[in-house]
């Protein structure tokens, strides 16, 4: 008798062994576990605040190859265990498998980047990948012929008499649907994304047309592969959105903290609080800290001067003014600390403050002066500071003048990166790095005095939950 492969057939038998349905669960949970995991810990925005739309392009198909190929490994690995069945005798070749679930895989990147941004798009590419799942896993897998049904003599109303069997899936869909419902008006978007994909699951694996069996699988597999071609583009082109969106929004939360946060600078954390309630996860588990500087012991401060002497007419020397404020750690929506917040003792050399969630990690520092200054009277602000962050990745320095009479009026003096902290010049520091920078006065300006200096920190984008370790010493405010 001629062997399957002298005839023009696959190598597969034509009557395939029962498929182990928890074992099949497995594999696909492996593949989106493996998935999820590579986005959430390898898929970041770009450090750029302004990316070209060549880059991002570049970033979306590279995100959408991880996609796809942290699914296959997951799978691959579970599917090649010893204790597998499918290692001997798979019911279907393992590249059906795994191209019917890519398409699929390829949209995890975008709906982890709109998760990030609590952005209703998370639910809508969540329902999408879970179809596609579905809907191609039903049109991959062949199922077994069912052994005919004996005649039986007709029966008087054997219609009306018939039950028929009772199923699950009904029950997951309604609970499903009531509690991504909940979820939504709760604002967990990421949870309820999940649930809404269990119920696009279950309805169209339902409601797709079982295959049936076919001696060779290279028919399956090009129809497999079609699809994901055809879905590979729409895939690239969504996460771009996504990424585009995910700027945008980065951008927007920190000109808000910006704006928000000095605009508070006295610590009005009541209020606030009033404004934004308390996130559900903090920092570190807390939902907010306050740093405060410990005075030097034997040492003693010369008081600030009086206002008449504050850059005076007349003033060629430096007005030097050490730093004494607290350093504040807040998560967004928050404008500043909330009343709960940790009070701490130290410098950000001293302490590790990260966060327990996947929302940015915002760090100011604020230094009352106590009297007014002309602005008019200063041309510069030096800012010295004591870097001992041994994390790559770019750190920018804001400041802000604000008049805390008037606490709309404000003056947005730049961002600058710590040069200690750029690509050329990082090293590893045993000590802290003693840098200065400049932040020039723009004349004329739209505030005419000032008395607060706010200190924005901004990290790099693979450090966006965690404080920088920079210390700042001393301001110097140059007379005109």
């Amino acid at each position: 008798m001629a062997a399957p492969t002298q005839i023009g057939l696959s190598a597969y038998p034509a009557t395939h062994p029962p498929l182990p349905a928890p074992f099949f669960t497995l594999l696909v949970a492996a593949g989106l576990l493996n998935t999820l995991i590579a986005a959430y810990f390898f898929l970041r925005l770009p450090a750029d605040h302004h990316p070209s739309l060549t880059s991002l392009t570049l970033r979306a198909i590279l995100y959408v190859l991880i996609g796809a190929l942290a699914g296959t490994v997951g799978s691959w690995y579970y599917w090649r265990r010893p204790t597998s069945p499918f290692r001997n005798n798979p019911p279907i070749p393992f590249t059906l498998f795994a191209v019917a679930c890519a398409a699929a895989w390829v949209f995890i990147p975008a709906v982890i980047l709109f998760s990030r941004q609590d952005s209703p798009l998370t639910c809508v590419f969540s329902i999408l990948a879970a179809a596609l799942l579905a809907f191609a896993l039903r049109k991959a897998i062949p199922v077994p012929p069912r052994p005919p049904t004996p005649a039986m003599p007709p029966t008087l109303f054997a219609d009306t008499l018939r039950t028929h069997p009772r199923r699950p899936q009904g029950y997951i869909l309604a609970i499903s649907v009531y509690f991504a419902g909940y979820e939504l008006n709760q604002g967990w978007i990421l949870d309820a994304a999940g649930l809404l994909a269990i119920c696009a699951y279950t309805f169209f694996w339902l409601q797709t047309l079982e295959r049936q069996p076919e001696p060779n699988h290279r028919q399956p597999t090009f129809r497999a592969a079609r699809r994901l071609a055809i879905v590979l583009i729409p895939a690239i082109l969504v996460t771009l959105y996504s990424l585009l969106a995910g700027i945008e929004h980065r951008n927007r939360v920190e000109a808000a903290a910006l704006l928000a946060g000095a605009a508070n600078p006295t610590g009005d954390a009541d209020k606030a609080d009033a404004q934004n309630p308390p996130s559900a996860t903090g920092i570190s588990g807390y939902h907010s800290i306050i740093l405060w500087p410990i005075a030097p012991k034997n040492d003693i401060v010369p008081p600030i001067p009086q206002p008449t002497s504050l850059l005076a007419p007349g003033t060629t020397k430096p007005l030097v003014i050490q730093f004494t404020g607290p350093y504040y750690y807040f998560q967004p929506p928050h404008t500043a600390p909330s009343p709960g917040g940790l009070q701490v003792k130290g410098t950000p050399l001293q302490h590790d403050f990260q966060t327990n969630n996947f929302m940015p990690l915002i760090m100011e520092a604020h230094q009352s002066l106590g009297a007014s200054i002309p602005i008019a009277r200063c041309r510069e602000i030096q800012l010295t500071l004591l870097n001992g962050d041994n994390h790559p990745g770019v750190i920018n320095l804001a400041v802000l003048l604000t008049d805390s009479a008037q606490p709309n009026n404000q003056l947005l003096l730049g961002r600058q990166p710590i040069p200690s902290s750029l690509p050329q010049n990082f090293a590893g520091k045993s000590t802290p790095v003693v840098e200065t920078l400049a932040f020039l006065i723009p004349t004329p300006a739209k505030i005419r005095r000032f008395d607060h200096i706010t200190v924005m920190f901004f990290p790099d984008e693979v450090n966006y939950d965690q404080g920088s370790k920079v210390a700042i010493q001393q301001f110097q405010l140059i007379p005109r």
